[in-house]
Parts: structure tokens; sequence; C-alpha cells
């Protein structure tokens, strides 16, 4: 588990418990970021999601492609620093890491009060994979939603109506809850881009159509505007939310609501019901947000959220074919006036090429205490087509905004307060980014980024935002031989993970956390290398409870500490198909990332080598790019170094073992004194075969090295002072 320490982190046999950490430094300033988190060393996915459930674990998915058919589901106790596969199936192995069943598209993830997951998945835009976990991945069940026949699906959400003790409860349902609703775009529905289709379930696994209205056959007649918008709900009510745009005759769009309100069985009405049976749907009814938009407000997407107060927040970002109008806004209306009466749209976004975030795409957004809401992008330095290929920088941006309230919280009608900073240390991604979804193939367009990323809070309102740093721009040996990317696409799509440290949180205190200032060391707590990893046996030989980094002239010097390996054939033995084990600490300087690492075979043979990681790239239905991510061996891409490995008599995580590998500068970036390398992790991973020589094959089967265990991450200077404990 990648793990910052020490966090006062708790581990159940059966599930993920979180504790508060112990000691952080006082809260205040302006807001500020952690050193990002890398969600996995090597698998990589577009469009992460991220969740923090009642008990404050976090949780991240997201899709490997249509080609693999495969998602990345993963959970973390500390507050997003570390992560643990989730899978409906065996524990995960050193010969098959991720063993979900068929999906590989979006990904979305809600909870109940009681800290029960619920999960879904796109399957070949066709039908959805549904799942539910009551203990934090431990036991998952999982079904399917409509393989059988189903039309077509797209772009599914989650909401959960789940009302705390005390709400008033001005809804007509009669029924039990959690009450899940999953929403997907219907592809072949009459409404624009095919209309929603609504379900509801009281188990997260097994689902029924919940839209009056609609025959549901064929859905010939009827399906409710908004699809592809992210939706809220309100718990007093029921109700569910969904904007969406809506084009004009005369190329201008108006953001409007949709809203659907449950019957005592839990089936939603929504404003756009045609009046007569067998009509289209009456899209004068809907509620307007904002009007005469000059481009669709839906790219990409339009997102709802409702705070503590019932306000209702949207954020949306134009698409324009003048640059300059992609910004990214946000509308608040409170409940009392039924949602109707929106406040002046307020831009959060400066367009500004000095701030970087000149033009924008994929707005998401949080609401927290009253009037209060973190949105978030990504922003280009450039005005100019994000999808095309200007040389343009891309960056994260949250804009918290704080709308005037009344005495009971409600949103007055003011325009809110903004409050901008670029999250991300470096640009996580260049040049263009495709939006034309699985067109992106015929455009020839860099997709790794896929359509979205997100941004929740946890338990003291700080941001925690989960995207995609491609800056690395790897790409596999020989896909692009001439330097020509019209099939496969550089950029890893590197899961990383961002959390507030300072500032004001959504919850209107200040919020506290470790810094990014670099240090030169980390720790990490022992006794928590499990195998499988959840509910498992700590495995002393993949226990990583230290790393470092420092530099004498053209020397780097890595340290990893691990609680005994003094026994690799007990290692080994403890991982199904182990046949290596290996110790990797990966950074990145610039814009590459490079690694220094001991393997270890069962008769205890080390090999020392370091070098830059390379990618293996799989194909899906909008082209080719980096899904496995490899530090290789020498003779296979890395460089061989020299290095030790000493351990006490008596090795333990008190008195651990110490691998030092000793890397020659210039086979690692020859990084200058004092240069920054960012987001180091050690890692220990359980191996079937080399790195260097995964097949594509294998990285299709997700046949890759099985991390165990880790620590994660931090900033080093190396030529600087100072040890650092998180």
């Amino acid at each position: 588990m990648r793990r910052l320490a020490p966090l006062g982190v708790v581990l159940a046999a059966a599930a993920l418990v979180v504790t508060v950490p112990a000691a952080t430094p006082k809260p205040g300033g302006a807001i500020a970021f952690e050193t990002p988190a890398v969600v996995d060393p090597i698998h990589t996915f577009g469009e992460p999601t991220i969740g923090i459930d009642p008990q404050g674990r976090a949780f991240v998915s997201g899709p490997t492609g249509t080609g693999t058919q495969r998602s990345v589901w993963s959970g973390s106790v500390d507050g997003g620093h570390s992560f643990r596969v989730i899978t409906p199936g065996a524990p995960p192995t050193a010969i098959q890491s991720i063993e979900d069943p068929p999906g590989g598209g979006d990904t979305d993830l809600n909870f109940d009060r009681a800290g029960r997951q619920y999960f879904a998945d796109l399957y070949a835009l066709a039908c959805l994979r549904v799942a539910r976990t009551d203990d934090g991945g431990a036991t998952v069940a999982d079904g399917f939603l409509g393989c059988n026949g189903n039309p077509g699906a797209d772009r599914q959400w989650l909401s959960v109506y789940d009302p705390p003790p005390g709400t008033p409860h001005d809804s007509a349902y009669a029924g039990p809850t959690p009450l899940v609703y999953l929403e997907y775009n219907n592809l072949v529905g009459p409404g624009p881009d095919g209309g929603a289709q609504w379900n509801k379930s009281l188990d997260g696994v097994n689902y029924t159509p919940a839209t009056n209205g609609v025959t549901v056959a064929t859905e010939a007649t009827y399906s409710p505007f908004g699809p592809d918008g992210y939706p809220a709900i309100d718990q007093q009510t029921g109700k569910v939310f969904q904007p969406a745009g809506l084009p004009n005759g005369d190329g201008t769009y108006d953001l409007v609501l949709n809203v659907g309100t449950p019957d005592a069985a839990g089936n939603l009405t929504f404003l756009d019901k045609p009046a007569v049976a067998g009509a289209g749907p009456d899209y004068s009814k809907l509620i307007h947000i904002a009007d005469n938009l000059p481009g669709s407000p839906d790219m990409l997407f339009s997102v709802a959220s409702m705070d503590s107060a019932r306000n209702l927040f949207v954020a949306w970002c134009v698409d324009s074919d003048t640059p300059s109008q992609r910004q990214v806004f946000v509308s608040a209306a409170n409940a009392a006036s039924g949602w109707k009466s929106w406040t002046p749209p307020t831009q959060v976004s400066d367009g500004s090429t000095t701030t970087g975030d000149a033009v924008n795409i994929f707005p998401w957004i949080k609401a927290g205490g009253p009037g209060r809401a973190d949105a978030v992008w990504y922003g280009a330095d450039k005005s100019v087509d994000p999808s095309s290929n200007s040389g343009q920088r891309w960056n994260v941006f949250i804009g918290q905004v704080v709308f005037p309230v009344d005495g009971t919280g409600a949103v007055n009608g003011g325009r809110g307060s903004v409050s901008l900073v670029r999250v991300t240390p470096h640009p996580m991604h260049y040049d263009g980014v495709c939006l034309e979804g699985t067109g992106c193939i015929t455009a020839q367009g860099n997709r790794n980024l896929a359509d979205f990323f997100s941004v929740t809070i946890d338990h003291q309102g700080a941001a925690e935002i989960v995207y995609d740093d491609t800056s690395n721009r790897l790409v596999q040996p020989g896909f692009t031989p001439t330097g020509n990317q019209t099939v496969d696409h550089a950029g890893a799509p590197l899961v990383t993970v961002a959390r507030q440290s300072s500032g004001p949180g959504l919850l209107g205190t200040p919020v506290s956390g470790p810094s990014a200032a670099p240090v030169t060391s980390l720790g990490d707590p022992g006794g928590d290398a499990l195998y499988p990893v959840l509910g498992g046996t700590n495995v002393p030989g993949l226990d990583i409870v230290g790393s470092s980094v420092s530099q004498t002239g053209q020397t780097i010097t890595v340290k990893m500490q691990v609680a005994d390996l003094s026994r690799p054939a007990a290692t080994a033995a403890a991982v199904p198909g182990a046949a290596l084990l290996q110790y990797v600490t990966r950074w990145q300087l610039g814009d590459t990332i490079f690694y220094a690492a001991m393997s270890d075979n069962a008769a205890g043979q080390n090999v020392f080598y370091a070098g830059k990681a390379q990618s293996v790239d799989l194909c899906s239905v909008s082209a080719c790019f980096p899904h496995v991510l490899t530090y290789p061996e020498p003779g296979l891409g890395g460089t061989a170094e020299t290095g030790s490995l000493d351990c006490p008599a008596a090795p333990s995580a008190s008195t651990p073992c110490t691998i030092t590998v000793t890397v020659n500068a210039a086979d690692v970036g020859s990084p200058a004194a004092g240069s920054l390398l960012e987001e180091v992790g050690a890692y220990a991973f359980a191996a079937s075969h080399p790195q260097g020589a995964t097949t594509n094959a294998q990285a299709l089967a997700d046949n890759v090295p099985l991390e165990v265990d880790g620590a994660c991450c931090y900033n080093a200077a190396v030529a600087a002072a100072g040890k650092g404990k998180k």
C-alpha cells in the first residue's frame, strides 16, 4: 500500500478503516496543496473519479479502455495517499493484478450514509457493470444492467437518496432507503444525444427502470432531457437534478435544468414529460440557468452539486470556435425558489495566458457548506483551439467560489467571489486534447485524458482532486517509429491525487496538511504490506518502512528500508506467481519519470539498476496510448548500477534491512544541484517476469507486477538538507 507515514492509520482485517492524521501543520493562509500522490505506479487510465465515504476512506476509479474491457477500482485509508485494488474476483496475484469483469468505460462511484459504496462501469457502449461493497472493498457484489438486448448506453452516473435522521421528509417516496439511482445516456432515444435513462435499485446491483412516461421496451417515445450532465439529488425532497445545454436556432445555447420528482415507488417524473402519451418531450418546462451562451455548455460536462443548505450549484464550460470564450462558469439557486431563480454566472477561470487558463475544458464541481463550492478544470496557457497541437501547456486549476447567503444559508442572488489557484506543480499535459470522444480515432487526436476528472472534499472540507498527468510523454518504443502519432499517442495518463493542505476549506474553516516543501526522506509504518491487500497477512520482505534520496557530485544515492529481506524464498512464496521481488523508487524530473531499483529472486540474487520508465501501449476505440508503466532491468531498457543490501542480525520494521542503489547521475537525467525530484515514491512489487520484458499480450491480460507496499510521495531537492516525516 502506498502510504505517507506516520498517519495514524489503522487497518482492520476485513475492511478499510481510517483515523485522523496525528500531527499536521497549523491551518491557515492561502489555498495550497500537498505533494501529489501517485495512485498506481503501474496502471494508467483516463477520466479518473474520486470519492470519500462517511468514514473518510478515499476511492478512485477509472477505465483502462474498451481494448482491455477493464477498469481500475482502488481504495485508500489515508486520505488519498495510498490505494489498493478492489476486485470482485480472486485476490490479485503476480500473474494477474486486476481481475474485474468486462467494463472499461467511464466509471462512477457514490456512497450511502453507512459507507456502502456503489460502482458503475460501461461495457463497450452497450450496457453497464454495477457493483456494491459494504466493507471498503473486502467483499464485492456485482452484476450487469442491460447487457442482454440493451440497444446502447454511455455516461452512466450514480445518485443516492439516503436522508440523514432529522431531515424533513418532503418526498412522496414511501419505500426503504438507501435508494440508488443510475442514469445513463440512452444512445438510441429520441432526445438530444438520445435522452437519459433512469434506473433505481435498493441494493446497487439489481436495477429497474425509474422514469414515468417511458415506453420501457424501446424507449421510442420519450427519454428525459439531460444525458451526460452530472446529476445531484436533494435529500429532503428526493428530487434529482440534471443540467445540460439546449441548442437554439441561432447557434447559441441555453443551459437548462431538468428535475425529476419521485412518486411513492421512487419512480421519477421529469419536467419535460410529454403532456400527451406518445408525444415528444416538452422542453418549454425546463428551468433556465443561463441563456444565449455562445456555444454548448456540455464540453465536457455540465456538472451539478448540492451544498449543506440545499443550494444547487452548476458548473459548465462553453464550447466555442472562439478560444477565448472557452471559460468555466458557476451559478447557484436556492431551494426556496424551487431552484428556479439562478445567480448570474460567475466566471471562475480568468481566461489569462499569464495565469495559464486561457482556454479551459472538463469542469467539475463539489459543493460544501452554505454557498461554497470548489470548481476544477484543465486549463491551457494559449488561446488556441484545445484540440490543436500548438505547444500549449495544460494545468489543473481550482476556483473556490463563495456566494453570499442569507440567515438561512440560502444563496441570495448575488455574484460569487472566487479564489483561483493552479493545483499542479508542473504542466500535466502538452499540446492538444481531442474533444470528439470515440471520434478521436478518425480525427487522429490525443484522447489520453479521456473526457473528465473530478474533485471531492474530506472531513475537513479540504479539496481532493484526482487528475491525469501525461507530461511524461511516454510512448512504447516502435509504436511511433517516425514520430507520427496517428494511431498511438504519447503521454501515459498517470492517475494522481492532489489534496488541499492549507487555506479555507468548503466547510467554512481553514484546513491543514503537509506542505509540498522538498525533503530528502520519508518514513512508512511497518506491518502494512498485506497479502492479500484486503484482509491479508503482512509480508515482511515487501514491507517498505523508509525511502530516501541524496546526491553527491555525479552520484545519486537511493535507499529503501524494508522490514526483512533475509528470507527471499519465503517472501516470494507468499504471493502466488512471484518469481521476482522488485523494489523500485520512482520520481519525475522535468517531463521524464526516472527510477532506481533492485530486483531479487527467490535465491537471493540481487541486481541493481536505474533508468527511464517505459510503457506498454494498448489500443481501444479512440486509438492507442500507454496503459502499463515499466521500470526495466539491465539489458531490457535499464542500466546496471552498483548497490548493496544490508540486514541486521534480527531484521524487523524497527531495525530494517537497507537497499542502497548508487546511481550514475547521467543515467537518470543528470539532475543539477538543487534540482527538484517530484513525487518520489518507493514501491515493493511481486512479479512473474522482468518488467522490461513485458509484452503487449501480457499487459492486455494484466500480467504485470503486483504492488504490495510502498511509501508515497514526497518532493526531494537532491542537494538540499532536511528530513521529512509525513
